[in-house]
């Protein structure tokens, strides 16, 4: 369902109203994106779905602070994308609980898919981190979530042709760690 500035703007009103209703909605439009996002910085998933729970708790209140001058999802990432650099420098040690959880057996692959989707998967995560935090968040963004780039720049607070250097110098370290690696 497309959804337009009226109707978004109503679901902000009853957000700042506190309406629940209005938070389930929230999460229902833009939480798989969110956690993606957090995911792709975090590189762990039970550190994203901790920033995922912390941004939807503290909406209510934070939601005070939308001033309309962009989307709502815009504001959203931004927010998720702070938390997930507030995470990162916080703990210092980021994919500890990864680590953990690979010591402790790691996953059953059976459970998530079939070999061959399990091995794509492996191959581009490892490849996304190569990339630093906010490379990797800003192009999972523009290729996965199709944000433009005039959102990225309201996201990243940076010009939109910082933006366009950064994700060409991405694409060109993926590109050269494909040919040079056996990541294909």
């Amino acid at each position: 369902m497309l959804i337009t500035m009226e109707m978004e703007k109503d679901w902000i009103d009853r957000l700042q109203g506190k309406d629940m209703e209005a938070l389930r909605w929230v999460y229902e439009q833009y939480g798989t994106s969110l956690l993606n996002l957090a995911y792709r910085i975090l590189g762990d998933r039970y550190e994203a779905e901790d920033r995922l729970q912390e941004l939807i708790l503290k909406l209510p209140e934070s939601i005070r602070s939308f001033k309309g001058n962009s989307l709502l999802g815009t504001w959203l990432y931004r927010i998720m994308h702070n938390l997930c650099l507030m995470q990162l420098g916080a703990t210092g040690n980021r994919g500890r609980l990864l680590r953990e959880f690979h010591a402790e057996g790691g996953l059953d692959e059976s459970r998530i898919g079939d070999q061959a989707e399990w091995e794509l998967k492996d191959k581009l995560n490892r490849l996304l981190n190569l990339l630093e935090p906010e490379n990797r968040a800003l192009l999972w963004l523009k290729e996965a979530e199709g944000l433009s780039l005039r959102e990225l720049a309201d996201i990243f607070s940076a010009p939109e042709g910082t933006l366009k250097a950064r994700l060409s110098r991405s694409r060109e370290k993926l590109k050269r760690a494909l040919e040079e690696n056996d990541y294909g």
